[in-house]
Order: structure tokens, then sequence, then C-alpha cells
């Protein structure tokens, strides 16, 4: 769902509301009503055919108040409601978040390690890929335990493998004259 037309639009109408101190903020709030929304038990409830219209909006003002949200992310989770996009808030809000980045100069990047890295060994792989991408960089971590060793770097649609699968077969061709 990531990357929807109607979850870019969504995103884009709410960024465009927001003051720029405040993109973070409604960011934040969007991601906590996701995580609410995402919830196996009430998803499918939302998506009850057996709940009307108006009792969506009603359980989605309720959900947001519940969490404290700013009024104008209130009335966002209403207008999605009445709109019938409750299913894609996560999608909105993974847009959403990718316009903050874009805006502020960020990017995200997934870092999978054998094993659980040092802080000093992700900044060190975050401070290159900051190097290459030129922006700041927002890492993910994930640790797989396939990987012999090294790191396997996911940005911007690109991936950049120095795990030590890779430089052994990188040597092995070296070996082999055919690099």
């Amino acid at each position: 769902m990531k990357g929807s037309r109607v979850a870019k639009r969504y995103a884009r109408a709410l960024i465009e509301l927001a003051e720029k101190s405040q993109v973070e903020k409604w960011g934040a709030e969007l991601e906590r009503l996701a995580a609410i929304v995402d919830s196996p038990d009430l998803e499918s409830r939302l998506a009850s055919p057996e709940l009307s219209q108006a009792a969506r909006q009603e359980a989605m003002a309720k959900i947001a108040e519940r969490l404290e949200l700013s009024f104008p992310l209130r009335s966002f989770a209403v207008v999605v409601a009445r709109h019938g996009r409750i299913a894609e808030v996560r999608a909105i809000a993974e847009a959403y978040r990718d316009l903050v980045d874009q805006m502020l100069g960020r990017e995200r990047a997934t870092l999978t390690f054998a094993v659980q890295p040092s802080n000093q060994e992700v900044e060190r792989v975050v401070a290159g890929l900051e190097a290459i991408a030129g922006k700041q960089i927002i890492p993910t971590i994930k640790v797989d335990k396939e990987l012999l060793g090294g790191v396997v770097a996911e940005l911007g649609g690109k991936t950049y493998d120095g795990s030590l699968a890779a430089r052994l077969a990188e040597a092995q061709l070296k070996l082999a004259g055919h690099a």
C-alpha cells in the first residue's frame, strides 16, 4: 500500500496545512494514529460492513481524542474516515514521513548486520552513506544471522553490499582472473 497515489495526496494535503515547526509533531501523531488503526483487532472492526459510515467517523474521532492528537490531526482522522480511507492511514503516514524527510533533507536507510552492531559501527556506516547521499541518514537496524559478517545497506532504492559473502565472491572472481 505504501506509495499509493491516494495516500500521497492525503499526505501532501496535510503537510501543506502544517507550519514548518509542526511537520514533525504532526508526523509523530499520524504515526501513533496509524499504529492504533493498523492493529488487527481494530482494523477488522473499523472495516466491518455492519458499522455505519457515521459510526466509523465517530470511532475515528474518539480514537484521535484518546490519543490526544492536535485539533488538525483529529479533524484529519475524521476526514479520512468520511472518505472511506481508514485502511490507508498507514500508507498516508509513510507518505507523510517521506515528504517530511524530503523537506528536511533526510533519507532513510536499512542497515542489515550479521550481529547486533555497536553504536560506533552504525555511526561509521551512516557517515559513509551520508557522504554518498549528501543527506542526513536515518538508519533502521536489522540483524540477519544468515549474513556471515559485514553490512548490507539499502538506501534510496539501491543496495550497498558490504557483507562478507559479497567480499568473498569478489575475491573469488579476482583470483579466477575475471576482475
